[in-house]
């Protein structure tokens, strides 16, 4: 085949190798310094990327500018989920400390942060920033004898606050700024007495304990605010996510998901949702940021005592009100969280506490082709007693804390 390539014009080659796979391109590169002068065009790996990626629906790293880099890293972690060949995953970094409850990846800085939440004390709890290029401990913070009730990560690595932290006593969030060198400065405190459910540039989601039915959307530079309100005649429970897409706002509760319409601006109103669903009482649930062009999902665990299948999982389109059951796992599961294109990691139960299973289940999706759940174990060389607290799916990496209070 190069050699009918060869003696085409370089306009002409580069139109055939759309019809290449990437892993042809990179071999076709080997043959002769032409064509590897050529499989270095940007305007090749534009086409690879448009054709391959973006057409196909596969996750990528959206902050990566080497379009050749981000092509072939998608197409390999695609190919991963695709095969059927067993998920064994490189353990990249092992940090040792205090026991951890929280674990986070942050956002942008070239993916290297990762912000852990430890309990040094009785009530001080204490924010960590890692550096997992370096493998190493990069600053901290701490709440100075007061318990964090909820930390939020800003989605938008660009914005000044980059976490906001809910201190219980104090009824103060307190905002901090992470600078490109992982060191945590407070910029900003609010005193109110609300917990931080979602930090979106300069927009926080507020909720409070004593009255779950009300959420709070707030401006903390102007203080702008609105306020999101529904009626409901059972406890939704604790607010766990709040979900800003362009067109509308989604809170999701412990028996309640409520559709908001997005507010032009922050005007001091109260607003009713266009949509309600009731769940019934669960044990957990995942929301994640759609992907561009992909509908809203929340994955689900059921909390009925009675059911044999509880504490399977059950993922559900949120495309339409009221909202559509896709799929569900055949196993037990106690813990997951679910990616922005339909691949959830989850650990899998046992009667032996000391011995769960870290499983990735791929619902139907771009990275699943048939309408059944695929559920493969992950092959993970280190102790078994662990449980995966945050998982980015667009670079296929996972964070978890095992019972030695090593983190991977």
């Amino acid at each position: 085949m190069s050699s009918t390539l060869y003696g085409l014009p370089d306009d002409v080659v580069i139109y055939k190798f759309t019809f290449l796979s990437v892993p042809d391109i990179l071999r076709l590169r080997l043959t002769c310094q032409r064509f590897n002068a050529l499989t270095r065009l940007p305007i090749v790996w534009e086409n690879a990327f448009e054709l391959d990626i973006l057409a196909n629906n596969y996750p990528f790293d959206t902050d990566d500018l080497d379009i050749e880099h981000r092509t072939c890293q998608a197409y390999g972690l695609a190919s991963r989920w695709l095969a059927d060949s067993p998920l064994t995953p490189k353990i990249e970094t092992i940090f040792i400390g205090s026991p951890v409850y929280g674990i986070n990846f942050i956002p942008g800085r070239q993916h290297k942060f990762v912000l852990t939440v430890s309990v040094v004390g009785k009530r001080q709890r204490l924010l960590t920033i890692w550096d997992t290029t370096r493998q190493q401990k990069c600053s901290e913070w701490s709440s100075k004898d007061d318990v964090i009730t909820r930390t939020a990560i800003n989605v938008d690595a660009e914005s000044e606050a980059g976490v906001a932290v809910s201190l219980d006593r104090q009824q103060k969030i307190v905002l901090l700024h992470l600078d490109d060198n992982g060191i945590l400065h407070e910029i900003h405190t609010i005193d109110i007495n609300l917990y931080a459910v979602t930090l979106t540039g300069d927009i926080l989601a507020l909720s409070d304990m004593r009255n779950e039915f009300k959420t709070l959307i707030f401006n903390w530079k102007t203080g702008a605010r609105s306020y999101l309100e529904f009626d409901g005649d059972t406890d939704p429970g604790s607010c766990h996510h709040v979900v800003f897409t362009p067109s509308t706002i989604l809170v999701g509760h412990t028996t309640y998901i409520n559709l908001f319409k997005m507010p032009p601006i922050l005007d001091g109103r109260t607003l009713t949702p266009i949509a309600t669903h009731f769940f019934g009482l669960t044990e957990g649930s995942s929301v994640p940021i759609p992907a561009p062009n992909n509908p809203l999902s929340i994955l689900i665990r059921p909390d009925d005592p009675g059911d044999d299948d509880s504490y399977s999982l059950e993922l559900y389109s949120l495309s339409s009100f009221p909202p559509i059951l896709t799929s569900k796992t055949p196993d037990r599961f106690i813990n997951f969280v679910l990616g922005r294109r339909s691949t959830a990691i989850c650990v899998r139960d046992s009667d032996d506490y000391c011995h769960k299973t870290l499983i990735a289940a791929v619902f139907p999706g771009p990275l699943n082709a048939t309408s059944e759940v695929r559920v493969r174990e992950i092959l993970c060389p280190l102790s078994n007693n662990w449980t995966p607290l945050d998982y980015d799916e667009d670079l296929g990496r996972i964070a978890f804390m095992s019972a030695k209070s090593g983190l991977s």
